[in-house]
């Protein structure tokens, strides 16, 4: 729809003047100014505006939006593109890390949970297995708790 335009000398834009605003325009060499009906040859990428078209009425390669809204539409639009796609792979990146970062963390917590379980386990073992010394030298000693409070009463006789 947009071509880039090429060197003037290929194209006569001038016969074009005082036809309609599609002739002059179907020619990528060439832009149409609409206050003055005249076709002239678009300058190029080195001079972006034509300063002889007053009231910035120029058309360049169609004719529904002028030409100095579109030097000011198009860079917008793909600003705004380039942002909006900048925010979806942004959003997409963190997506990832946050789903990446709670994986790991639901790793550590399992590793953790394992660790005292097992740390649990082994302290029960070793508390039973320290009763068992603490029985075996009251038994030794004859220190054994009875089956009865170990208080007696005393009477008075």
């Amino acid at each position: 729809y947009f071509t880039a335009p090429v060197s003037g000398a290929d194209v006569n834009c001038a016969k074009f003047t005082n036809s309609s605003c599609d002739k002059c325009t179907d020619n990528s060499a060439c832009y149409y100014c609409k206050s003055t009906g005249v076709c002239s040859h678009y300058p190029g990428w080195t001079k972006l505006v034509p300063r002889d078209c007053p009231h910035k009425q120029w058309f360049y390669g169609q004719c529904k939006i002028s030409g100095y809204i579109l030097i000011i539409l198009v860079p917008s639009l793909v600003a705004l593109f380039l942002l909006f796609f900048g925010c979806c792979i942004y959003c997409c990146c963190c997506r990832r890390c946050s789903k990446w970062r709670k994986k790991r963390h639901d790793k550590e917590e399992l590793k953790m949970k394992r660790k005292r379980d097992e740390m649990t386990a082994l302290h029960s073992q070793r508390k039973t297995e320290r009763q068992a010394k603490a029985d075996d030298i009251r038994k030794k000693y004859g220190l054994l708790p009875s089956k009865s409070s170990g208080y007696e009463r005393l009477d008075d006789n």
